[in-house]
């Protein structure tokens, strides 16, 4: 999962535990699972909602608040629950961590980046 709000660059952030994140982050997460299950891009994504590929991205990283607007209209347009976007689950946690250790194998190897 790309990099949270408050999260040092360098420093994974702690998604082990469901209890302690944020709802940036429990919907960053709920995102990126509606994203692998339905194999759709930030584009593709924003394009659905009518909003920008950029917003989607910094949304979907956690890094910016939603309105209750949109949340309404994402629940509409995708046919989730509010809940659906917002639960962690074990899959989560494991998709999410395997993500972090490709990226962190991607910077090892590239330390350019």
């Amino acid at each position: 999962m790309p990099t949270l709000k408050g999260e040092a660059p360098d420093e994974p952030s702690d998604v082990t535990n469901p209890k302690t994140l944020s709802f940036q982050e429990r919907l960053a997460i709920g995102l990126d699972r509606l994203k692998a299950e339905r194999k759709l891009t930030n584009k593709e994504l924003g394009e659905q909602l009518g909003v920008s590929e950029a917003y989607m991205s910094q949304v979907t990283r956690g890094m910016r608040d939603v309105k209750l607007t949109t949340l309404d209209k994402m629940t509409r347009v995708w046919d989730v629950s509010i809940e659906d976007l917002f639960t962690v689950t074990e899959d989560d946690l494991t998709r999410i961590a395997a993500k972090k250790a490709r990226r962190r194998k991607r910077k090892a190897a590239n330390p350019s980046s």
